[in-house]
């Protein structure tokens, strides 16, 4: 190896962000009063009780928001969100590893 590979250091962004947008994103909602947020508990530890403080925090902020939640089960192939299509304006998932 040449000291000049040797020396090298490549950035990588952490963010994730394509250098090309696929899709344009959807319009962020002016407030949540009177909508419909979906919920999406993926069984990971801990998802169910991160979506039931998100919701009591968007409930003291919101009072006339509704959810709609959906859990997932042991297939990790099966799809939920889904479910949520046309019954929600906005959705938190709880999603990682």
């Amino acid at each position: 190896m040449t000291e000049s590979a040797a020396t090298m250091v490549r950035l990588v962004n952490p963010l994730g962000f394509p250098e090309k947008v696929q899709a344009a994103l959807a319009d962020r909602l002016k407030s949540l009063e009177g909508k419909t947020i979906g919920l999406i508990d993926n069984i990971k530890p801990n998802a169910g009780l991160f979506l039931s403080y998100i919701e009591e925090m968007i409930k003291g902020n919101y009072p006339t928001v509704q959810f709609h939640k959906v859990r997932k089960n042991f297939t990790s192939s099966r799809l939920i969100a889904d479910q949520l299509q046309g019954k929600v304006q906005a959705v938190v998932n709880a999603w990682g590893d």
